[in-house]
């Protein structure tokens, strides 16, 4: 940016120009949500895209993006410069995903289990990922640990100067060039293990050992499992790569090469070559992870994979390690169990079980024999099954196909889930899946085509309704998200739950972008949600053909889990969702948090987020006289109410060729505050009586200061057609109302600001707590300390911004000087269903 360019943005815009400049902005903002959704939406499976539609929605959100922030910099006299960094910082990165087929990200050489989620496949390799998943969002036990990352791969290859013994391999010269590709395989297999671990490498795994659940036992005995880009994708490559059991930290290091070699191994490579798998994306993450103490193990499958039978849950299990299911090593236990609660045995075979995989005090493990008396026994009871089908079908429900599930019992009886992976199966069931969905047409309807579908999918659950941060607070894992309203603040709320539905809300918003991003099915703006789904209640919410059913309808979500989508497995839908997440990542969900800065945002979500919310407080701060410029028109207003308004004109909110200095509300032109006036001069809305002052409150009055320097000294309103900005001092109280209504909802937002009054502060207060009440209760998003009350509002229709607007014009009226008779708390609830009657009745025509 030159010089010459920076100083004349520095320069203070006239009032017309700064509207047109916001409105640019809002434009903008909206364009770059729509196009973010779009992106979202192909992820769904439900349409084709090539790389022309990546490349060129990518160049689209960089040119939005920086026309946000250049009209944020324009409207604030460039207080935000540094957005423009950030911005291209964000675009560079974005461009760097578009110019390579596939590079291992820099990233950290360890990460904590703890931390991990599917989110970090390119890290962690998709297997170590779906754990991490498994235990951070569905809250589920697996082992403790931590996973040697693919830059550590990465490190290691560059650190032993590899690259041109595994250049043949990912650029699959060894295919078509008749070498010996099993010979070359197996030297670099030696090259790996004799190579040298990076001493930073070294020094990484060393500390994690400590950070896993305290300090680490000498004696403790660690699993090594490998997890390469694409293992449990589209190729499950079973068995394929080495698994190493009951290692001793001494052997951490060998084992770890041993485990990178298997991505070459001669048996991997023939793998490979027979599913025509792309080698260029091969890389080997490493899941390091102590060893469960096993009671009982095995295998479970959510369907049958060799027959049409989708209802039923096959279990596979054993005493000790669950090695003797894995190689089938001998007899097991063979269960078949209902889906359907509360999840009957239906058939079980009972295996004569003499021998066990068990773990060695020195290292290792070793096939020994099985107790006489328990040989025969079966190895689960009721309970466990119940427990452990419960929890395998919440990960098929959030997976969204079926699964192929490890899973251990400890000495406690706590079910461990060690690995889980999209199930292969050798039947087709397409045609079925119209006669599942059609069978759910017997479950009871509660709601049908309301509202927008915002994420597309099936989750079922109990619903619960959140309306405050306390009840978040308490929000089970899996249940169905029911919210008055989207809001950034409850996205996080968003990855652990089946579904999402709300009263109001957009497609283009904040939260149902997180939707799409987590793959939760997102139903919003029905309007009536809230009403009909209670707490508790059992549903199933259809996210594809926008219907919510009472109960758990177990035919739709098998519907969905029918066929694994082979789409996400290729080049194109890989790049999108990489690029996706750099994009519509939001960070920034709270505007009052610490953390709500420029230097903060990352992506391009968070920085239109932040010049969105920036924006309309520069708006909503209020108008210098020295802004108006020639373009002004200024007006009085005449009311039937003793209220002194001046009207300044900026465009189109007050009919043309009016000379006189003042002007009746039917010389009016702009629509929202037509609709705010016609509430508060309303009849009855405006009381003129005299307010009975106790002692109290008469000596507060008598000494209450002006609240504020910057409060208005005159009831100013600047005004186009469709914006208005509304400043009242009203006694010793003051209300701002920044407010925009348009067609298109997205652009539509309502920002109002109240503060002071004539008594004590307690009473101030108590209108202030009664003020943020009823704005709650009117689907606002309230702020509220002492006697300042926030409310916000936005992307709501037309038709519901006209409700608020004379809602807000009544609140004005009734609260005016409420506070003198704010004596108790107990008034406040007293008032609040006062207002709400009266709203009530105003509603009514009179006879």
């Amino acid at each position: 940016m030159s010089i010459i360019r920076w100083i004349k943005g520095k320069e203070e815009l006239a009032l017309p120009s700064l509207f047109e400049k916001f409105k640019a902005l809002l434009e903008y903002n909206n364009q770059a949500l729509e196009l973010m959704a779009d992106m979202g939406e192909k992820l769904s499976g439900d349409y084709l895209f090539d790389r022309h539609y990546i490349e060129s929605i990518v160049d689209e959100l960089g040119e939005l993006v920086y026309k946000v922030v250049h009209n944020l910099n324009r409207i604030t006299q460039q207080k935000y410069p540094e957005l423009f960094d950030i911005a291209e910082k964000a675009k560079a990165g974005l461009q760097a995903e578009l110019n390579s087929r596939f590079t291992i990200p820099q990233g950290e050489i360890v990460y904590p289990l703890a931390s991990v989620n599917r989110d970090w496949a390119d890290y962690v390799g998709e297997k170590m990922a779906t754990l991490g998943e498994i235990r951070n969002r569905l809250g589920f036990p697996v082992p403790e640990g931590f996973v040697i990352s693919t830059y550590a791969y990465k490190r290691f290859v560059e650190y032993n100067g590899l690259d041109r013994w595994i250049e043949p391999f990912t650029r699959g010269e060894l295919d078509s060039d008749g070498q010996d590709w099993e010979e070359k395989s197996k030297e670099l297999v030696g090259q790996i293990l004799q190579g040298k671990i990076p001493p930073e490498v070294q020094r990484a795994i060393q500390k994690s050992f400590s950070g896993v659940s305290g300090e680490a036992s000498p004696d403790t005995g660690w699993a090594l499992r490998s997890s390469a880009l694409g293992e449990d994708g589209q190729s499950s490559y079973a068995g394929q790569y080495r698994t190493l059991l009951n290692l001793r930290p001494s052997q951490i290091f060998e084992g770890y090469k041993e485990v990178m070699a298997s991505l070459f191994s001669p048996p991997v490579i023939a793998y490979r070559r027979g599913r025509k798998v792309e080698p260029r994306e091969m890389a080997m993450a490493v899941g390091c992870t102590r060893m469960v103490l096993p009671r009982v193990s095995g295998v479970l499958y959510t369907a049958d994979p060799a027959h049409l039978d989708i209802d039923r849950i096959i279990i596979s299990s054993c005493f000790g390690l669950g090695k003797s299911v894995v190689e089938g090593e001998g007899d097991v236990d063979q269960f078949m169990v209902s889906k359907t609660f509360p999840y009957q045995v239906l058939t079980q075979k009972i295996g004569k079980k003499e021998k066990q995989y068990v773990l060695l005090e020195k290292g290792g493990i070793a096939r020994q024999p099985v107790p006489p008396e328990w040989a025969e026994k079966a190895s689960l009871d009721e309970p466990s099954i119940r427990q452990l089908v419960e929890n395998s079908l919440r990960i098929e429900q959030y997976m969204k196909s079926f699964q192929d599930i490890e899973w251990a019992i400890d000495p406690e009886g706590r079910v461990i889930f060690l690995q889980a992976r999209t199930l292969e199966k050798r039947w087709d069931l397409k045609a079925q899946k119209g006669t599942l969905a059609t069978a759910a047409r017997k479950y009871p309807v509660l709601l049908q085509g309301a509202g927008s579908v915002a994420s597309r999918g099936v989750g079922a659950g109990t619903a619960f309704l959140v309306r405050s941060e306390e009840e978040a607070q308490n929000f089970p894992r899996g249940a169905i998200l029911v919210l008055k309203r989207t809001s950034t603040r409850m996205s996080k709320l968003v990855p652990l739950a089946s579904a999402v539905v709300t009263d109001i809300g957009v497609v283009t918003g904040h939260m149902a972008t997180i939707c799409r991003e987590f793959r939760v099915p997102a139903i919003v703006d029905t309007l009536q949600a809230t009403q009909v789904l209670h707490n508790g209640m059992e549903v199933t919410v259809d996210a594809e053909e926008n219907i919510i059913y009472q109960g758990i309808v177990r035919e739709l979500l098998t519907a969905q889990l029918i066929e694994k989508i082979p789409y996400e497995e290729t080049y194109e839908f890989k790049l999108l969702r990489r690029l996706l997440k750099r994009v519509s990542t939001l960070h920034l969900t709270d505007p009052q948090a610490n953390e709500f800065t420029a230097r903060h945002c990352t992506t391009y979500h968070d920085i239109i987020r932040f010049a969105h919310e920036m924006a309309v407080r520069k708006i909503a701060q209020g108008i210098q006289p020295r802004q108006l410029g020639p373009r002004a028109s200024i007006k009085k207003l005449k009311l039937p109410i003793p209220l002194d308004l001046i009207l300044v004109d900026i465009g189109g909110g007050i009919q043309e060729g009016l000379s006189s200095p003042s002007i009746s509300i039917e010389q009016l032109s702009c629509v929202p505050l037509l609709v705010l006036l016609e509430g508060l001069t309303a009849p009855g809305v405006w009381q003129s009586r005299p307010v009975d002052l106790d002692l109290k409150g008469l000596v507060s009055s008598l000494t209450n200061p002006i609240v504020s320097a910057d409060s208005p000294k005159i009831n100013l309103a600047i005004l186009s057609r469709e914006y208005f900005n509304l400043s009242l001092r009203l006694g010793y109280h003051f209300n701002m109302i920044d407010a925009y209504m348009g067609d298109d909802r997205n652009s539509n937002y309502i920002y109002f600001r109240f503060f002071g009054g004539v008594t004590e502060i307690i009473r101030r207060t108590r209108r202030a707590k009664l003020l943020a009440e009823i704005l709650e209760k009117s689907d606002f998003a309230v702020e509220s300390k002492g006697d300042l009350v926030i409310g916000r509002i936005k992307k709501i229709t037309r038709q519901n911004m006209e409700e608020k607007f004379r809602l807000l014009g009544r609140l004005i009226g009734f609260t005016r000087q409420l506070d003198v008779s704010l004596r108790t708390e107990g008034d406040v609830d007293f008032f609040v269903d006062q207002f709400f009657q009266a709203v009530e009745e105003l509603k009514v025509p009179s006879a």
